[in-house]
């Protein structure tokens, strides 16, 4: 009957969450319907009257963008709204409200309310927090835990209230009781204490248990943290009453919070008969002391905690037991360890309706107590992964499974924690409310036809921390944007000043406005443009320099463009060259543009002829000396022949001549002679007309057989520069 009241109260929860879930969706569902409505009310009013684009207020955002990102969809946005009055309206975002108290983290009415655990404390399923609850705050909770433990296969189904109040900020009180303990036995021949073990099995030394072997010395079974478990039952557990005292906390500025918890384990039952009975509790007052630690992360998305805790168990002692192998009534002692509770665990959106938690505990027994035959590992290690669903701001259940990692032998490892919690955490009183903004500009003036754009930034703080509305005007121009950030756009206006004034609205009655100012410089005048090529006539391959020269009076920085109608431009700049590689002869334009920042631009251009190459310098026979038969001397002739081409070697100083001296073959050493007759020449010029040397040739050519007198000549060949022989 008591396992079914338990079903019947988880009955009722499922229920109740299930249909504050569905009034959530519907609220939801209705708040999304009614902005679409007004969004397409506001689209259909924006095209019958482009000014209500500007003029519609937005719904509340978020914006907590930077103002690169802002300026970025600032940019995108469109705005077809008259020049005058142009307005934009929209909330201040959260992290303004956080600034001036309104985040969870600072404030003692958090987003949503923080959850107890199971016993009574702010935590997560089984693990607390490092917070206190605030002065005058409470928090009320109920919950089914189901966990696994041996000896003996047990399953333990519990059903915990649990309270707690702050005295202060700083101290808070609470209370639990393990109000209804199911356990179910799976091995009752793994436990001392069960009907078979404690009848036909010998004591263990003077304690309350039977070995677990019938026989005298082995050692006895039993569960060291519910010792008194033999048969399935259920009865009433034990009161856990204590205090928590904070020592640091986050809502107050610090970088973690910590905390010192106090326990007094008081138990409902405490005879030998009644324990055996009940099985669910130690009979003894304990005391236990515990630090609890905790910290967001992560910008406030996760927060992670850890616990630490020690029970010190008192001894027990239990008269008129049977006690020794002949069954003899006497004295027998429970004898406990400590335990050492350790946990960690992360409650992940700590400020959202829907949480996410994830814990990891485990349980140390400390000190040797009784000797036990465990059947499993001594120390349980359990995880609860689950989630936190919040009905209202102060409601919320919590489902987790529960599972024992180390529990190997064990038939049924899984459990789980079902909670469902309620908490009031007074609110601080609002001080009298005022706004104050500033506004500015990201640059003070613009060139008028530049169509820049301008961004105006308005910074406001309501002392309270209530959402923010902003509306903009101006004086001229158009603003694009909504929100704290906007965009002027500085089209079609005249030069002059401009005034931007953003009023800030908190929707309690209180406003502030501030202003910022925008020059809008006159166009400077056109600017104009000349070219000049140098030279302006080259040969086809070379190149000709174009050289642009600009009258600009706003002095703005240029940008130049060139192009030609042959040939290629090399560089760039106000100076660049025309390559006439390839070109055929005629004439050329180069082509020039300047343009300024502004988008003013100017032209200009310059020709260019090309021509043909001349032809390349030829080698020629200028003139020749006659010789008479066996003589080299050279006769007038033959000498003003060379002075003709000593002229001709001064006008040109790079040329050279070639003198070919000729012999018959019948002439006495014929070969000889005709060398005799080119240095005859080559001698004349240099010594009587003063030509280098090393620009004078002489070769030498055989006569040819019967030619007679033409066979007796020096031959003057002229080699101008560049030309070969």
């Amino acid at each position: 009957m008591r396992f079914l009241r338990c079903a019947a109260i988880l009955f009722f929860v499922g229920a109740w969450t299930a249909g504050a879930a569905n009034g959530m969706a519907t609220a939801n569902a209705d708040d999304k319907k009614a902005a679409a409505a007004n969004a397409d009310a506001t689209k259909a009013a924006a095209v019958a009257d482009p000014a209500v684009a500007n003029t519609a207020p937005a719904t509340p955002t978020t914006p907590a963008a930077a103002p690169d990102a802002v300026k970025d969809a600032a940019n995108n946005s469109t705005n077809d709204a008259t020049p005058t009055p142009a307005l934009s309206r929209a909330p201040v975002n959260a992290a303004l409200a956080a600034a001036s108290g309104g985040d969870s983290s600072g404030s003692e009415s958090p987003a949503f309310t923080p959850m107890p655990a199971l016993d009574g404390n702010p935590g997560l399923f089984t693990l607390e927090t490092g917070e206190t609850l605030p002065k005058h705050g409470f928090n009320l909770g109920i919950g089914l835990n189901k966990f696994s433990n041996m000896p003996g296969q047990i399953t333990s189904l519990q059903l915990i209230p649990a309270f707690g109040y702050g005295v202060t900020r700083w101290f808070s009180v609470f209370f639990n009781i393990d109000a209804q303990d199911h356990i179910h036995v799976g091995a009752p021949s793994q436990l001392s204490l069960s009907a078979a073990n404690e009848l036909n099995n010998p004591q263990f030394g003077n304690t309350i248990y039977p070995s677990v072997i019938p026989s005298t010395g082995f050692r006895p079974g039993y569960v060291e943290n519910v010792p008194f478990a033999s048969h399935n039952g259920t009865g009433v557990g034990e009161i856990d009453l204590g205090f928590k005292i904070g020592l640091l906390s986050e809502r107050r500025g610090k970088p973690l919070s910590l905390s010192i918890r106090n326990d007094f384990y008081l138990p409902t039952v405490t005879g030998f008969n009644s324990l055996i009975s009940n099985q669910v509790q130690y009979g003894k007052f304990n005391y236990g002391i515990g630090v609890e630690a905790s910290k967001t992360i992560f910008h406030h998305s996760i927060t992670a905690t850890a616990n630490w805790a020690y029970r010190f168990t008192r001894d027990s002692t239990f008269n008129n037991v049977t006690v020794g192998f002949g069954g003899t009534p006497g004295t027998a002692v429970l004898n406990l360890a400590d335990q050492m509770q350790i946990g960690a665990g992360m409650l992940i959106f700590p400020d959202k309706r829907f949480q996410i938690i994830t814990e990891y505990n485990s349980t140390i027994f400390v000190g040797g107590g009784i000797k036990n035959t465990t059947a499993g590992p001594r120390d349980p290690v359990d995880s609860i992964t689950g989630i936190r669903l919040y009905a209202w701001k102060w409601a919320a259940i919590d489902l987790g499974y529960r599972y024992s990692l180390d529990l190997t032998g064990h038939r049924d490892r899984n459990g789980f924690v079902i909670k469902v919690g309620t908490a009031f955490w007074p609110e601080k009183p609002l001080p009298p409310d005022s706004i104050t903004s500033s506004c500015a500009v990201d640059k003070s003036s613009v060139l008028e036809g530049s169509n820049e754009g301008v961004v105006a930034t308005a910074t406001a703080t309501d002392l309270n921390g209530r959402p923010l509305t902003y509306v903009w005007t101006a004086t001229g121009g158009k603003i694009s944007g909504v929100g704290q950030f906007v965009r002027w756009d500085s089209s079609g206006v005249g030069p002059g000043g401009y005034v931007l004034t953003a009023r800030v609205e908190n929707g309690a009655g209180n406003n502030s406005s501030c202003s910022t100012n925008v020059t809008v410089r006159p166009k400077p005048a056109a600017p104009t443009m000349s070219c000049t090529a140098n030279p302006a006539t080259v040969l086809a391959g070379e190149r000709a320099t174009i050289s642009a020269s600009v009258n600009d009076p706003s002095g703005s920085a240029l940008t130049y463009a060139w192009q030609t109608n042959g040939g290629q431009i090399v560089g760039d700049g106000s100076t660049v060259q025309l390559d006439t590689s390839g070109l055929q002869p005629g004439n050329y334009v180069v082509t020039g543009r300047a343009e300024t920042v502004t988008h003013a631009a100017c032209d200009c251009s310059a020709n260019v002829t090309v021509q043909a190459p001349p032809p390349a310098p030829q080698a020629s026979t200028v003139s020749a000396c006659n010789f008479t038969l066996s003589s080299a001397r050279a006769d007038n002739v033959c000498k003003r022949n060379l002075d003709d081409v000593a002229v001709r070697l001064q006008s040109d100083p790079k040329s050279k001549v070639v003198l070919i001296g000729y012999a018959d073959p019948k002439e006495p050493r014929a070969g000889d002679l005709a060398t005799r007759r080119g240095d005859a020449g080559k001698k004349y010029l240099g010594d009587e007309k003063g030509v280098d040397p090393s620009r004078v040739e002489v070769r030498t050519a055989a006569g040819t057989e019967g030619a007679g007198d033409e066979n007796r000549r020096m031959d003057i060949i002229f080699v101008p520069d560049g030309a070969s022989y």
